[in-house]
């Protein structure tokens, strides 16, 4: 049987202490016929001199240098590069576990996939807790049959994808903006006729400070967001499908535009500092798209936990999300001396 080509996309920028890592893990793959490309996006620190390093002890490397871009910009001057049948993105403070690319290749090969999704390990101070999703595992999927597809991570890391139809979708990552992971997967969902979940966490999604998701510039960030919103629904409209898909779409647009966002803030004490305008801002969204969201059948079916988080933010008792947060913390350490 033919061993398929994969290509890695591995953006690069000021992860110094962290690449070493990260390459390794994808060097150690049992898989080994590899194209990887090292994104070099203009780092300003030694990133570009340990790709070139690593270029020269391992021959399936290539090493792109260009000026900084953002991380979009790499991962799209990685992808227009690649060659193999397969696109693996990988982001380069993460890991990845030793069979990722086997055990989705064989998937894909097996179903004929455009997508293979995957799991992931959520990695913080220590903690390392698996990220899953419910959705049937180990058979052909698409978004007519499976609805509940929009809502799985939309992480470009947690999925394998056959690189023909990648760049047949025409869907590549929007420059200059956070969240191009939300801007671009729902769009290769509607678009993939043969996607197969696989049920293992394969992936270390590392949560440092200061990287885009834990960063608080809190006005690009609601900016951004919601103009990736407003660009998922309006993709979906003009497909016609809008109201075939109304009631992920609205979810989507809860959780991304008000519930995770609302959390966050709360948590940093916002709402007691001129950055609460971004906690009105999302929830002026939310009330004037989707008025009726507490109706949605995924808002009722949240667990008892998130119900809680959900009346505390709707009830604008932010102090009481904190007090849970130090609880929390606080038996998590009382734990720890047991």
């Amino acid at each position: 049987m033919q061993v398929e080509l994969v290509s890695v996309v591995v953006p690069v920028y000021k992860v110094e202490p962290y690449l070493e890592k990260c390459v390794k893990s994808i060097t150690a793959q049992s898989y080994k016929n590899l194209e990887i490309i090292l994104v070099d996006d203009g780092s300003p620190d030694r990133c570009g001199e340990m790709c070139d390093a690593y270029a020269k002890e391992d021959p399936r490397i290539r090493v792109i240098h260009k000026k900084n871009g953002g991380l979009s910009d790499a991962r799209n001057a990685g992808a227009a590069r690649a060659s193999g049948k397969y696109l693996l993105f990988v982001d380069s403070d993460d890991t990845i576990d030793g069979e990722l690319v086997e055990k989705t290749v064989e998937t894909a090969e097996k179903h004929r996939s455009d997508i293979v999704l995957f799991d992931y390990y959520c990695v913080e101070n220590g903690n390392r807790e698996v990220r899953a999703v419910s959705l049937p595992a180990g058979k052909v999927l698409n978004l007519k049959e499976e609805k509940e597809l929009l809502l799985a991570p939309p992480s470009a890391w947690t999925k394998l994808f056959r690189r023909e139809f990648y760049e047949k979708s025409g869907c590549s990552f929007p420059v200059g903006k956070y969240f191009e992971d939300l801007a671009t997967t729902p769009v290769l969902f509607l678009k993939a006729e043969r996607i197969v979940y696989l049920d293992e966490p394969l992936y270390d999604y590392m949560i440092r400070e200061n990287s885009i998701m834990t960063g608080k510039n809190y006005e690009k960030s609601c900016r951004d967001k919601l103009a990736v919103l407003d660009h998922i629904q309006e993709v979906y409209r003009q497909a016609g499908v809008y109201e075939t898909y109304r009631d992920e779409l609205e979810y989507l647009v809860f959780a991304n535009a008000y519930f995770e966002p609302s959390k966050e803030l709360a948590l940093d004490k916002a709402d007691r500092r001129p950055d609460r305008k971004w906690l009105d801002t999302y929830r002026k969204y939310l009330y004037g798209q989707y008025p009726d969201f507490m109706k949605n059948p995924y808002v009722r079916r949240m667990g008892r936990k998130d119900q809680l988080h959900l009346w505390i933010l709707n009830t604008r008792q932010y102090w009481l999300m904190r007090l849970l947060s130090y609880g929390r913390r606080l038996r998590d350490r009382m734990k720890g001396r047991t």
